[in-house]
């Protein structure tokens, strides 16, 4: 089928009723009825044709668009936007700025919200106790989606915990994990008067001081001066070793140097974190 304007033009060129039915494919117009101009659009309509077989052809040599649908392997495995090592670094950075009372109060602004409600990307994991006053996004000068944090109190990590850990490493791509404890946290101090002094804990407490019981009696055969403190160290340090092969993705990431695990102390005093790397 020609076009409409191809028609039209054939028509002003005088194209008697054979003609038409040539140009709509019914037949071959003969020669003695096509004029000049005649002749000149029944070579422009071959010639079209031809562009059309050629175009045709080059089409068919293209490559499919992609289905839209289809999920971005990005999406599943996304690359780092940092390394282990920088993300430890803004971490220190954060804590020190924090310490020396420059941190920044700042909410996010109404864009980074919006922007964030489209997608996570945190640079680091924390696992911390859920004491009040050891809040990871203020005491790191951190905002709004840089900090995938896991707290309950004590620092310990359940199943559930683990899980959440698992999935910010290979979903989001966090390539660190900071185990942090701190000084004079209360649950350490129940799992410390359960071990030293029997101290009856019943149900959901019992439960809570039970994982730090370990690192209370390896801290106690040390002798510290402040058993409290040493069994707070030992419990993070314990933590983020079970860390390292309690899960396959954690453990070949490690090996891959993409995910660095590591403990540190926050200090309530001075506001400043020890980390043990």
């Amino acid at each position: 089928m020609v076009s409409r304007r191809l028609l039209l033009g054939a028509l002003g060129a005088g194209l008697a009723a054979p003609a038409l039915a040539w140009a709509e494919g019914d037949g071959a117009a003969p020669p003695s009825v096509l004029t000049r101009k005649g002749r000149r659009t029944r070579r422009a309509l071959k010639t079209q044709a031809t562009d059309k077989a050629a175009l045709d052809k080059a089409l068919a040599q293209v490559k499919p668009l992609e289905d839209p649908n289809a999920v971005d392997p990005a999406e599943v495995h996304p690359p780092q936007a940092v390394s282990p090592d920088e993300a430890l670094g803004r971490l220190k950075q954060g804590n020190a700025i924090f310490a020396r009372g420059g941190a920044s109060i700042a909410l996010p602004t109404l864009a980074r919200i919006a922007e964030l409600s489209k997608g996570q990307k945190p640079f680091a994991v924390v696992v911390g106790c859920s004491d009040s006053r050891t809040g990871p996004e203020l005491i790191f000068d951190c905002n709004l989606g840089e900090l995938f944090v896991v707290r309950v109190a004590g620092s310990t990590v359940s199943q559930e915990g683990l899980g959440s850990i698992v999935y910010a490493v290979e979903h989001l791509g966090a390539p660190l994990v900071v185990v942090l404890g701190h000084t004079k946290c209360g649950a350490v101090g129940a799992a410390v008067d359960v071990a030293t002094k029997h101290v009856d804990l019943h149900g959901a407490l019992l439960n809570m001081v039970l994982p730090i019981i370990p690192a209370v009696l390896e801290a106690q055969d040390k002798h510290p001066a402040d058993l409290q403190d040493a069994a707070i160290r030992q419990n993070v340090r314990d933590v983020a070793a079970r860390l390292k092969v309690a899960d396959g993705v954690l453990a070949e990431k490690l090996s891959e140097g993409r995910l660095k695990i590591v403990s540190a102390t926050y200090d309530l005093a001075s506001g400043l974190v020890a980390f043990d790397a």
